[in-house]
Formats: C-alpha cells, sequence, structure tokens
C-alpha cells in the first residue's frame, strides 16, 4: 500500500470533476477543480485550473456566492433530522456554478459547465484550462435544470440532461431520493436529453424520457449511441441502465430475462445497480451493484454488459473475505481492470463505509478478481462532494481521487501499479 501525493493545497476545498468526465489534460499536465478557494461564501464553487507540476492554481470561472441547486444530491436546505444531515450538500442558491455539470475534453483543454445568473437564467460556457479564455455557448430553457453533461469524443458536442425544473421542488424537501422519482412520475415530468453543437450553440432535443434521468453518456466512437439512466426508478435493478440509438427505441441493459454468467441473483430486480459507465473501447458497460441484506456487509459485484444483447451479463462478486461498503467502479481502457473506492480495512468496518482506492483485477472469462490495494482514502462520505469518485488519468498510469481526511477536501493521486 502507497502513500497518496496530494494534488491540491490545504488552502481551499478542492474536489475532481465528476466521473463520467476526465478531470485531466491529456498531457497529464494540468487539473481542473471545483474549489472554493476564489469564493467569499464559505460554501463557495468556482473553477479553477491547477498546475500538476508546481501545485498552483488558478481560477478559471469565480463564482462569489454558493453552488446553485441544479441537482437535488447537490444541493437542499439541511434536514429537520440530524440522522439525515449526511444529505446536505450546501445552501440553496438559484445563481452560481451548477456543480454537476463540469465536463473536459482532455485533448482541447475546454471545459465546459452551467452556471445560473442572478435573474434564475442558467447558461452553458466554455473555458479553456490552458488559456483561460472563456464564451457562453447557449442558454437553458428557463423551464429545465441540467443534471449532467458529457462530450463526445470530438469534443464538438456536449449532450445534457435536461430535467423538469420542478424536481427540485421535490428535492428541496425529500425525505430520500426514491421519493424524488415516485413524485416524479406521479406529475408525469419528463428528462429531454439534448444535445449541443459547441461551434454553433445550437440546441437540438434528440429525444424526450418520461423518467428522472440524470447520467447521459455518449458511446466512445458513435455518438448516436447513448448510454443514460432512470435516477431511482423501482425495481433499481432492473430499471436502471438504458441504452438508446438514434431512430431506435431505449432498451434496457440489464433486463430481467437476460441470462447472467458467474453470479446467480435469486430477484435481479432486488439489485441495487448503478454507476454506469462505458468501457473506453465501447465494448461494453461496466457498472456496479450490491445486495444491501446480505449479511455483516453488502454482497457487491462488478458487472460486464456486451453491446449485444443476445450475450450474457458477466458479473463478478467482491469476495467475501474483501468487505465493501457503497462506492463507485471506474474501469480501465479495455475493462481488464477496474478502480474502486468501496473496500474496507477494520478502520472502515467500524465506521460502515469504504475506505481504500482498490483496484480489482478482472477474469471476465472465469468470473474471479484479485482485489489490490492501493492506498487509504479515508474520507468521510458525508456529501456528494466528499466521495472519492476515483478516475483513472489518460495514459492509465495513476488514479485520482478526492478525500477530506485531513479536514480539508483535497484531490489525491496514487500510482496504479
Amino acid at each position: 500500500m502507497q502513500a497518496p501525493r496530494a494534488e491540491s493545497a490545504r488552502s481551499a476545498n478542492c474536489q475532481l470533476l465528476y466521473f463520467t468526465t476526465d478531470s485531466v489534460t491529456a498531457d497529464g499536465a494540468i487539473l481542473a477543480a471545483i474549489t472554493s478557494g476564489f469564493s467569499r461564501h464559505p460554501e463557495g464553487a468556482s473553477l479553477a485550473r491547477i498546475d500538476r507540476g508546481t501545485g498552483g492554481m488558478e481560477p478559471l470561472a469565480i463564482f462569489p456566492g454558493p453552488a446553485m441547486q441544479a441537482y437535488p444530491y447537490f444541493a437542499r436546505p439541511r434536514a429537520a433530522d440530524p440522522r439525515e444531515d449526511y444529505l446536505f450538500n450546501g445552501t440553496v442558491a438559484t445563481h452560481g456554478l451548477n456543480k454537476s455539470s463540469p465536463c473536459l475534453h482532455a485533448a482541447s483543454g475546454n471545459l465546459f459547465f452551467v452556471w445560473g445568473r442572478e435573474k434564475g437564467r442558467s447558461q452553458l460556457d466554455c473555458v479553456n484550462v490552458r488559456d483561460g479564455r472563456r464564451r457562453a455557448v447557449c442558454e437553458i430553457p428557463p423551464d429545465r435544470c441540467v443534471g449532467y453533461t458529457h462530450l463526445d469524443a470530438r469534443g464538438e458536442r456536449v449532450l445534457l440532461s435536461l430535467m423538469d425544473r420542478r424536481v427540485l421542488e421535490f428535492g428541496a424537501g425529500r425525505k430520500g431520493n426514491r421519493e424524488v422519482s415516485e413524485l416524479h412520475a406521479k406529475f408525469g415530468l419528463t428528462t429531454r436529453i439534448v444535445e449541443v453543437e459547441v461551434a454553433t450553440g445550437k440546441m437540438a432535443v434528440r429525444w424526450e424520457e418520461p423518467a428522472w434521468v440524470t447520467h447521459v453518456q455518449y458511446h466512445p466512437q458513435r455518438p448516436e449511441v447513448v448510454l443514460f439512466n432512470h435516477e431511482w426508478t423501482w425495481p433499481l435493478g432492473t430499471e436502471r441502465i438504458w441504452l438508446k440509438t438514434d431512430g431506435a427505441e431505449a432498451v434496457r441493459v440489464r433486463p430481467a430475462g437476460r441470462a447472467t454468467r458467474f453470479r446467480v441473483a435469486p430477484d435481479p430486480g432486488l439489485d441495487d445497480v448503478a454507476h454506469e459507465v462505458w468501457q473506453e473501447d465501447g465494448e461494453a458497460v461496466i457498472y456496479h451493484g450490491a445486495r444491501w441484506d446480505a449479511g455483516e456487509y453488502p454482497e457487491q459485484f462488478v458487472g460486464r454488459a456486451s453491446l449485444d444483447p443476445t450475450q450474457p451479463l458477466r458479473e463478478i462478486s467482491i469476495p467475501r473475505e474483501r468487505p465493501s461498503f457503497y462506492g463507485h467502479f471506474f474501469p480501465s481502457r479495455r475493462g481488464d481492470f477496474v478502480i474502486t473506492d468501496a473496500l474496507a480495512n477494520e478502520a472502515g468496518m467500524k465506521q460502515r463505509k469504504g475506505n481504500l482506492i482498490s483496484r480489482l483485477n478482472m477474469d471476465w472469462e472465469n468470473g474471479a478478481m484479485e482485489v489490490v490495494t492501493l492506498c487509504e482514502s479515508n474520507t468521510s462520505w458525508h456529501t456528494q462532494d466528499n466521495h472519492p469518485h476515483p478516475v483513472l488519468s489518460r495514459d492509465q498510469s495513476e488514479v485520482l481521487f478526492t478525500s477530506d481526511f485531513s479536514g480539508v477536501r483535497r484531490i489525491y493521486s496514487v500510482p496504479v501499479d
């Protein structure tokens, strides 16, 4: 086990961009970060570039107030019940940075993000992390709010999940995430999957989904294919992960009838499946799932779904002698290994949370995995901001993650080997 390297200073809270996007330029020199360092508000969120050679941090887009409430996970009032404080994630604001939106094109250094102006209108902007030039791309319709964004491989188009703005009203007072989804369905709300042409700012609706959609991801080579989710729609095990190809109906990646190798689920619908992401070569979707009622700690598994729906799913459980809890799973380019923040040592077991960054060497042909511990993360997991969300660098030589174990939220790196 190794000691992680701090990539950001103690002087400000910093975190990676969401794990479905790059946070580091292709040459590994510049790190894009969300930070409180340039905001006057204690819950402020601005965008910065960190020179990985010197450690120096410079602002890219400054927002003086707190992050806007653009997605229920990222901002809500403090819970009346102290046991629900872990859901609290900042002051509700109508303007400022949408923290779930920043999306980096690693080759060009173009960083796209959504922010709210003081009169309640949001827009998509682009700033280059190398030269700092910023421009407006397009406005977001006033009746919509952005969940997540994603870039195509060329950096020419941005995919947006535009939720009905009323979902924020559900999020502000919710008791649980399932409640948001149920209210979304009760009122017949939809999510527009929208594509924006970067050069012109032209916006086009790809389709409208009758569900609460947050994650949207272009296929790595085929932008006509989109991976997306139904957020907190029951049963999670079969309704969570979807694919849509232009001109065709959306299909579930993990339907109840699809054959599965290596792992037997008495009822696939009872699995809690999440954090789907493309294998970078586009051959498959990698995801993870859990059975929370499996004993002393959850039974967790990593899944691989071929794009060919006639092929069986391959689901491999984490060995039971390696305790794990809630976490994220990020695949290598070919899917031969997966990085996760879910595993725990004795200290993590006592707190019932993952506190290790680990590499899972996957044997998809034989249904086995080897667990290699890289370092301790020891983050609090108190909010989405403090989740490690580990990702691989472009050359796959290192893992980057977020942790607040020092008392300040910082970005760290650790070698993969």
